[in-house]
């Protein structure tokens, strides 16, 4: 009874939240419904028969949304974390969704669950994966996870404590993820881009190379456009094209296609879908501008939003986007300092704001706008060139006057969540959890 009251507030919760817009329904939920029943998820998660965790540091969202849209497109049932609540109030709300007032969960064939680096150490074994895929590890939140080796030795721990028929991979150009792998006594497979190697924080031009199971070669990146690359299954080799920049990417599609293929997915189709991907939201989201009633030069503008958190997914985004920004180009650049970002943002000054220098206009908002701006002046960028507005509703208003080129959103997780209702108010986009 107990198990069926919880579902039962988790379920009147989510319908409040979405019904007054105050959230997707995503945390919520299984939040309260866990104080009613602590075993929930491993209750629920039992029901299901097949079960994929994504973990990392970077890439969680963008590799499960792929390898979910591959599993649908195989007409596969699938239940999913969406919007990137990774902890186990995450896991709870989206089980909770899909139960119905008996506890029960009927027609899902497949779970994907993307988790946070330090609950994966709480939440796999009440999961029971099959599948396990290790994206990387970077320095991140160093407040809630501590240094990269207190990560990777709770990782290897877990990994101790899960059935041997699991099976993982891991990223095989990053020296930390590689240790898994060979410690680990079960089935692994590594997957990897040819000519290049994660140190440190960075991903760099590196011909020393671990031997991959699955490989990606013939990189041609093609601006904010996207990318492709060739990469060989099961003795054959296919071009991949990806609409969406950057290195990182081409790890994240790799990682799902790999585990696309060892749940006998058909590679063909796979390969055929991430022509058409639509990244998740603030992940290299693209949305248009309607410059009506706006201070704007242009009629015709575009707008981009990344997530930044940690010195190198920033620093990726950066590297990616900074040969594509124009003069005319606004950068709107938010950073938060609640727990869900963490609350040392010092990681702000290993982040390679250099990069971004060449553009003329910098909003600085956030809790911690002014640390923002600090970081920018010794970056090199001209004190006139920045504009401090912490409170985020008017830092988009000040970004978007004079706009003549595009509008670059960069920022960390809680005011990404704050910055999508203000698009969404403003008619730009849909709510966040809208169409996940």
């Amino acid at each position: 009874m107990r198990l069926v009251l919880a579902i039962l507030v988790g379920k009147l919760i989510a319908f409040l939240t979405k019904l007054f817009k105050i959230g997707g329904g995503s945390a919520a939920p299984g939040l309260y419904a866990l104080k009613i029943y602590p075993n929930l998820v491993e209750k629920l998660a039992a029901q299901i028969p097949q079960t994929v965790i994504i973990t990392g540091t970077n890439g969680k969202t963008t590799t499960s949304k792929m390898l979910s849209s591959f599993a649908k497109n195989a007409n596969l049932n699938v239940l999913r974390n969406p919007t990137g609540s990774n902890l186990e109030r995450g896991v709870a709300s989206a089980l909770i969704s899909h139960s119905n007032f008996l506890a029960e969960i009927k027609n899902i064939d497949l779970a994907i669950w993307e988790l946070d680096e330090a609950a994966f150490n709480n939440i796999a074994i009440k999961l029971d994966p099959q599948i396990i895929v290790f994206l990387n590890i970077f320095r991140d939140q160093l407040d809630r996870y501590g240094e990269i080796d207190s990560v990777l030795k709770n990782w290897s721990k877990t990994l101790e404590s899960l059935p041997k028929s699991t099976i993982i991979f891991t990223n095989g150009d990053d020296q930390n993820t590689l240790k898994l792998s060979k410690n680990f006594t079960g089935l692994s497979f590594k997957f990897g881009v040819k000519d290049y190697k994660i140190v440190g924080e960075a991903i760099k031009k590196q011909f020393e190379q671990e031997n991959l199971d699955f490989e990606a070669k013939n990189i041609k990146q093609q601006g904010l456009n996207g990318l492709s690359f060739d990469l060989s299954i099961n003795h054959q080799t296919s071009t991949i094209h990806l609409p969406v920049p950057g290195i990182y990417h081409i790890y994240d599609a790799l990682a799902a296609l790999a585990v696309g293929y060892q749940l006998n997915l058909n590679v063909s189709e796979m390969i055929k879908s991430l022509k058409t991907y639509q990244p998740a939201f603030g992940r290299f989201e693209k949305f248009s501008l309607t410059p009506q009633g706006w201070e704007a030069k242009s009629q015709n503008m575009e707008g981009y939003i990344f997530l930044i958190k940690n010195p190198a997914g920033a620093t990726q985004v950066f590297q990616t986007i900074a040969k594509e920004i124009k003069s005319n180009d606004h950068l709107l650049l938010a950073l938060n300092d609640n727990l869900a970002d963490g609350t040392d943002v010092s990681w702000i000054w290993d982040s390679q704001f250099e990069l971004l220098t060449n553009t003329t206009t910098f909003v600085c908002s956030g809790t911690r706008a002014r640390d923002l701006a600090v970081r920018l002046k010794y970056a090199g960028v001209a004190l006139d060139n920045i504009k401090i507005e912490a409170d985020l509703k008017h830092a988009f208003k000040l970004a978007k006057k004079d706009l003549a080129g595009r509008l670059f959103i960069l920022s960390t997780y809680t005011a990404m969540l704050e910055l999508q209702k203000i698009l969404a108010n403003s008619g730009v986009k849909k709510n966040y959890w809208e169409g996940v």
